[in-house]
């Protein structure tokens, strides 16, 4: 029973601490180039076995894509899509290059060398000077014919040292669930520039392999003035029945409810419950929600929004449950904050310690 109170005493310190000092980022996208909708225009360096198609896409409905069609080395193959220059960045802030990244086989699919090679690469270049030199901080390859569509378990995420560094699939095959076909691609700028360029550098040398590139950001990394919802966490896990989601909040402001939303590929979205808000708590505020409609044998997963009563509406990180190996199963239990045990049909609204096979978990708010 000591541990309970030891365990509560830390929670709520890590609440004040994270509540009281930590300064919030609010990533705002200042420009953009969706391929079909843009504010930042980027083309290809050329027109030969590069353009803009609809197969795939992140946004609908169209691509940025280079594709292969020699059997070696080949000068048409190789295409730089480049962001023009932008100018008046504030010095004080972060900027983060963001932009999504896939490696499909639509060109030529029944070819022997279809997929992308350890030869085929893309470059993530940038330039502080209006494109009279630039860095090259990122490169993505391929792997014995590997492919990826648009996921989001892929992620290549970078602060500038001066170094180009690596990200290489570990095997070949199919890279869309492994976390190696690199689909998110970001790279961090330090303080103090106001001017940036970028270079996409693009390169295969077969048939059938091929990048696509979607959602094209230019990120300002500012200070938040004031955040609707302090989110300390949103967490969950897999049982055979169903799946527990939990989210705790530090503080709300303004708060008219939250969105849960399940996808079974990380693109298509279901709302499948709303939790309702009180307005403004300078207080701690647990949320739980068991979804026992979850897709069983798969990957499930979860998006948390949060909407002001004025509409506007925040997205929080996206989680993933796996229930093919039931990693995660656990038999849960419940006790009262003093540390004395309720059985499950006895449980009633309110605050309660759980613990699953035996550990301790969380706070946990039931309804």
């Amino acid at each position: 029973m000591k541990n309970y109170f030891k365990y509560l005493s830390l929670f709520f310190i890590i609440i004040h601490t994270l509540s009281s000092n930590s300064q919030t980022i609010c990533p705002t996208s200042i420009l953009y180039d969706y391929m079909e909708t843009y504010t930042w225009f980027g083309n290809w360096s050329t027109t030969t076995n590069t353009g803009f198609y609809i197969n795939a896409s992140v946004t609908p409905s169209v691509s940025g894509v280079l594709f292969g069609s020699g059997n070696g080395p080949s000068g048409t193959e190789v295409a730089t899509y480049t962001l023009p220059n932008v100018t008046g960045l504030n010095s004080l802030y972060n900027y983060k290059f963001k932009f999504r990244l896939a490696s499909y086989r639509f060109s030529n699919p029944t070819a022997a060398t279809t997929g992308v090679d350890n030869p085929d690469y893309i470059d993530v270049r940038y330039s502080i000077n209006n494109g009279t030199s630039y860095v090259t901080e990122m490169r993505v390859t391929g792997n014995a014919n590997a492919y990826w569509d648009y996921n989001i378990l892929g992620v290549a995420s970078k602060t500038v040292n001066g170094v180009m560094t690596t990200y290489t699939p570990l095997s070949g095959g199919n890279r869309t669930t492994t976390g190696d076909g690199y689909s998110v691609i970001e790279l961090t700028l330090p303080v103090g520039i106001t001017q940036l360029m970028f270079q996409i550098y693009c390169r295969v040398n077969s048939a059938g392999e091929e990048w696509w590139l979607d959602d094209i950001e230019l990120i300002e990394m500012r200070p938040c003035s004031i955040l609707p919802v302090e989110l300390i966490s949103f967490d969950g896990f897999t049982d055979n029945d169903y799946n527990h989601l939990t989210w705790v909040s530090a503080t709300e402001i303004n708060n008219h409810y939250y969105s849960l939303e399940r996808s079974i590929d990380g693109i298509n979205w279901l709302e499948i419950t709303k939790k309702y808000g009180i307005g403004t708590l300078n207080t701690p505020s647990f949320y739980d929600y068991f979804d026992y409609n979850y897709i069983k044998g798969g990957v499930n997963y979860y998006r948390l929004s949060q909407v002001d009563y004025d509409g506007k509406k925040v997205y929080f990180k996206i989680i993933s449950l796996d229930s093919k190996t039931l990693k995660n199963t656990c038999i849960y239990e419940y006790f009262t904050l003093n540390g004395q045990k309720i059985n499950i049909q006895e449980v009633k609204p309110g605050l309660y310690l759980g613990k699953c096979n035996d550990k301790f978990e969380k706070i946990i708010k039931i309804e």
